[in-house]
C-alpha cells in the first residue's frame, strides 16, 4: 500500500478535530509501508505504529481494537482517504448532541486516481436528525452496505466483539451483523460522504476467488444464527430474510463471469447443496417476494443457470 498510504495518512492528520490517535497497524507488510508509519510516528505524537506478522484484514483491525486508548473508533483502509477535513468534527457534534453509539455515514466511490465513479446510491435523507434504533440502521441506513469504514463508534459497545479472523471476505457483514444482534444500541445516520472508497482492480474486494464465495454463503448461517437471539421482532424478520438472501445473492455472483464456467465444482467444493436444504427451511418463517423462489428452491445447479440466463437476457435487452 506504500503508493496510496502518505495520501491516506495526510488526510486524518489534517483533521480539524484534533484530539485523537492514529493506530498504523503494519500487518506484516513486504514493501516501505511500514517505514512510511515510522517516518509519521517521528513527526506527530498522536500517532503509533505497531508492526506485527501478517494475519490479513480482520486481525489487524482486532489489534487496533485492542491497542485504542479513545472513547470512539473509526477504521479506514490504507489504501482510501476523508474527503472533508472537518468529518472528526462533525460526526463528534452529531454524535453528542443525539448522545450516540454509532453514527454511520457515507462514501463516494473514486477510482485510482479519485476521479468520481458515479456509484448508484440511496436516498437517506428521511433517516437524519434522529435517534434510530437497531432494525431501522440495518434496513434503512446500512441498506445492504455493511463497509466496516462507514461507522463512529464507541468503543465501549464493541465490548468483547470482534471481528472473526477465519473471514477473509466480506467480514464486515459479519461483525456488524452480530453487534447490532446483540445490544440494543442509540444509531444515527449523516448523509454526508466523508469517505472516498478507491476500487482498485486488484483489491480484495474486486479479485475473484471461491474462498470470497464461501464467506458470502457462510454468512447466510452467521444472520440465521444472531437472528434467533434476536428479541425485537423487526429486526428478528431482516435478519431472518438476510440469510435466505445472502444465498441468492452469493448464487447470482456464481453465475456470472469468471464463476459460471466451474460452477458444478465450486457448488460441490462448498457443499452448497447442504446449505440449500437449510435455506428452504428457512423459507417456511423468512418473508421472501416471490420472484426470488424460483431461483431460490431448485437445487443450486439449476437456480446458478437460470439467473445466468436471466443476466444474458437482461443484457440482450439492454441492447
Amino acid at each position: 500500500m506504500e503508493k496510496y498510504l502518505r495520501e491516506c495518512i495526510d488526510s486524518i492528520l489534517c483533521q480539524t478535530y484534533n484530539d485523537f490517535e492514529l493506530l498504523l497497524i503494519d500487518d506484516g507488510s513486504t514493501d516501505t509501508s511500514g517505514q512510511i508509519c515510522d517516518a509519521y510516528a517521528k513527526k506527530d505524537k498522536r500517532v503509533r505504529v505497531f508492526h506485527k506478522p501478517n494475519g490479513g484484514l480482520s486481525s489487524a483491525r482486532n489489534y487496533g481494537i485492542d491497542n485504542a486508548y479513545g472513547d470512539w473508533i473509526i477504521f479506514v483502509d490504507s489504501d482510501d482517504l476523508w474527503s472533508d477535513n472537518d468529518c472528526l468534527t462533525k460526526l463528534h457534534e452529531v454524535s453528542a448532541h443525539y448522545n450516540l453509539d454509532i453514527l454511520r455515514f457515507e462514501y463516494k466511490g473514486v477510482d485510482e486516481h479519485l476521479i468520481s465513479l458515479n456509484l448508484k446510491k440511496h436516498n437517506k435523507a428521511d433517516i437524519q436528525g434522529k435517534v434510530l434504533s437497531n432494525y431501522e440502521m440495518v434496513k434503512f441506513a446500512i441498506a445492504g452496505e455493511w463497509f466496516a469504514w462507514l461507522y463512529f463508534i464507541k468503543k465501549d459497545i464493541i465490548d468483547n466483539i470482534r471481528f472473526d479472523e477465519s473471514v477473509k471476505f466480506q467480514e464486515d457483514i459479519d461483525f456488524y451483523s452480530r453487534l447490532f444482534a446483540t445490544k440494543e444500541l442509540r444509531c444515527g445516520y449523516i448523509d454526508q460522504d466523508f469517505y472516498l472508497y478507491r476500487k482498485r482492480e486488484s483489491s480484495i474486494t474486486t479479485t475473484p476467488k471461491i474462498e470470497n464465495l464461501r464467506g458470502s454463503f457462510n454468512l447466510c448461517d452467521v444472520f440465521y444464527k444472531q437472528s434467533l437471539r434476536i428479541k425485537d421482532d423487526k429486526l428478528k424478520a431482516l435478519y431472518l430474510y438476510n440469510s435466505v438472501m445472502m444465498y441468492y445473492w452469493a448464487l447470482g455472483t456464481l453465475s456470472e463471469s469468471p464463476y459460471f464456467e466451474t460452477h458444478k465444482k465450486i457448488i460441490k467444493a462448498l457443499s452448497i447443496a447442504e446449505l440449500h436444504i437449510k435455506t428452504k427451511d428457512r423459507l417456511k418463517s423468512a418473508r421472501i417476494e416471490k420472484k426470488y423462489l424460483i431461483f431460490i428452491k431448485p437445487h443450486p445447479y439449476i437456480s446458478v443457470k437460470l439467473l445466468h440466463f436471466k443476466n444474458l437476457l437482461v443484457s440482450i435487452l439492454k441492447r
